[in-house]
């Protein structure tokens, strides 16, 4: 596998003959998300970086750095393991530096899920939550995502990071909540950024990411991650990654190359097996929350549900929790009436 400004070129769709900040431009775009591998690189080959360069850089290292002081502050409240992100980079080649706007964290605990939540809440000037409850198999599982503030410019993105107990939520239709998290933590990264194909397209940096995660596997890795495909209910996810790594000459390889090979019939007999299981009977239901401002917080969390509404009072503030994506007027103005104290967002 070659990871260079060529490669990553390739995987943008960027002309060999565009000049390099032009090539930044699109590397920082949403879709992409590579600006932190341009900018070193572009170190890494001797191209001039001058302040602009050595600022983003900065930028890019202040961020790992803070994500990391985050993972210690939050194994000091309970177990939680890195998902992707910030656990991604170790397998970048030394001096390439891969851009993470965020820390995702699994705390198949509960308890331990909102010590932490309330310990970072604590620490960091969180100025956005949000809460999720996701009911499967009888069991309650929890989203919460946090953001604040850079402490150094305001015109930087946010810092944010999230909280689940489980690893793998499914669509929500024919692929269900999994709770199980793969043992080789190569093949787990694999299968969670598969796993994001039910919310979003491949990104340039996911790209990159399944590139350098296959580089690493080994003979048994391979056989763990076509085994691991079919198990998670992930062969499709899993063989489109990979198909998008052999769509860039800098970063195909013989084991991506083979490994699309070996997964194309695992991928049509999951395909097949969608089309005709229909709705799951333990299809989760996911509950969104309505923040109703700080005065609702509690120490833990607490679920008041009764047959008109669900409130979750948690340390980050109260939440009125729905399953659509808008809330009927009529259940905020009760909200409201019930909780004098509560604050809906303006």
């Amino acid at each position: 596998m070659d990871l260079s400004l060529r490669t990553v070129r390739e995987v943008m769709g960027v002309a060999p003959d565009i000049r390099l900040g032009l090539v930044l431009e699109r590397a920082a775009r949403r879709d992409q998300r590579l600006t932190g591998a341009v900018c070193s690189l572009a170190a890494a080959e001797g191209h001039r970086l001058g302040r602009l360069g050595e600022a983003l850089l900065d930028v890019e290292r202040a961020r790992r750095e803070e994500h990391d002081r985050i993972i210690a502050l939050v194994r000091g409240a309970g177990r939680a393991e890195v998902l992707k992100g910030a656990a991604l980079q170790r397998y970048y080649p030394p001096g390439v530096l891969r851009t993470s706007r965020d820390v995702d964290l699994l705390m198949p605990d509960e308890a331990e899920l909102w010590a932490a939540v309330a310990a970072l809440a604590r620490v960091r000037p969180v100025d956005e939550a949000r809460v999720s409850m996701i009911v499967s198999g009888g069991r309650r599982h929890w989203a919460v995502a946090l953001n604040w503030p850079s402490p150094e410019s305001d015109l930087d993105h946010v810092y944010a990071a999230e909280f689940l107990t489980a690893p793998f939520y499914g669509n929500s239709t024919t692929v269900p909540l999994r709770t199980e998290l793969p043992a080789d933590r190569t093949v787990a990264h694999l299968l969670l950024i598969a796993e994001e194909l039910f919310q979003q397209p491949l990104r340039g940096r996911d790209v990159v990411d399944v590139a350098v995660l296959v580089d690493a596997l080994s003979e048994q890795d391979l056989t763990d991650l076509r085994q691991a495909a079919g198990r998670w209910l992930l062969a499709p996810e899993v063989h489109e990654a990979v198909e998008r790594v052999n769509a860039v000459p800098g970063l195909a390889g013989d084991a991506s190359r083979r490994l699309a090979e070996e997964l194309a019939h695992a991928a049509e007999r999951e395909r097949a097996r969608r089309t005709t299981a229909g709705l799951a009977a333990d299809t989760p239901v996911t509950y969104y929350g309505l923040p109703l401002g700080p005065a609702l917080s509690a120490p833990g969390v607490v679920v008041e549900q009764d047959a008109e509404m669900t409130v979750v009072r948690c340390p980050v503030g109260g939440f009125l929790m729905v399953d659509t994506l808008s809330v009927p007027a009529e259940l905020a103005e009760a909200a409201l009436e019930r909780y004098p104290e509560a604050v809906l967002p303006v």
